[in-house]
């Protein structure tokens, strides 16, 4: 039968093209052809986000690997990730049940982009001991002044409570790109533990942050 073997991928604009295998499983080593066809509900236009290679795809015993490929659209505005849908919908043998496989077309010029990145550094325990801390900053699919923070808490981390099942937190970006604003109560993933603020450094001296 013939069918992909993962049910999604992922290409920025930047990276130019992906190849997505497409495979003829077969033990007595068939041949054969597929058709595949670009889903209506996807969001990526094909011709101006993206072009394809051939979609009438041919397997043989000495290659039952094919790849579809696909050209991206590097252009200069920012217009969001898109995705596409690829369909196997004709096939001179079986069809397998992963018949279908997305590709998520990520955009490049979104306007928090000098933020996206991991950062590392130090983390001084309030009960002693130092912890090293790797953060990373990435956006939120739907809101663009939104993003999310991975393992900010150091000391979570190190017991390795680390995102995205845990130590994972959302903050808002102002418009000038100074400021994070992190809401408080948000759940560490451990029991619970829910992320707390002071209103100073001081915590012995400061009081704690309710909410906001």
């Amino acid at each position: 039968c013939v069918g992909f073997s993962s049910l999604s991928y992922s290409v920025g604009e930047a990276d130019g093209n992906i190849s997505i295998p497409v495979y003829l499983a077969s033990v007595a080593g068939l041949s054969g052809t597929a058709t595949i066809e670009v889903d209506p509900s996807s969001t990526a236009v094909m011709g101006t986000d993206f072009t394809v290679g051939s979609l009438e795809l041919s397997f043989s015993a000495s290659q039952p690997i094919v790849n579809i490929e696909v050209n991206v659209t590097n252009n200069d505005v920012f217009t969001g990730d898109k995705t596409v849908i690829f369909n196997i919908v004709s096939s001179t043998v079986d069809i397998a049940e992963e018949s279908s496989v997305t590709l998520k077309i990520t955009d490049d010029e979104h306007p928090l982009k000098a933020l996206f990145n991991t950062y590392a550094g130090t983390s001084t325990s309030y009960w002693g001991g130092d912890y090293d801390m790797v953060i990373t900053i990435e956006k939120d699919d739907t809101d663009n002044s939104k993003v999310w923070i991975s393992n900010m808490c150091a000391y979570f981390a190190s017991y390795g409570y680390v995102a995205p099942d845990y130590n994972f937190y959302y903050g808002i970006v102002n418009e000038d790109m100074t400021e994070i604003a992190i809401p408080v109560g948000q759940a560490v993933g451990y029991g619970s533990v829910a992320l707390s603020g002071f209103d100073g450094p001081n915590p012995d001296e400061a009081d704690q942050i309710e909410g906001g």
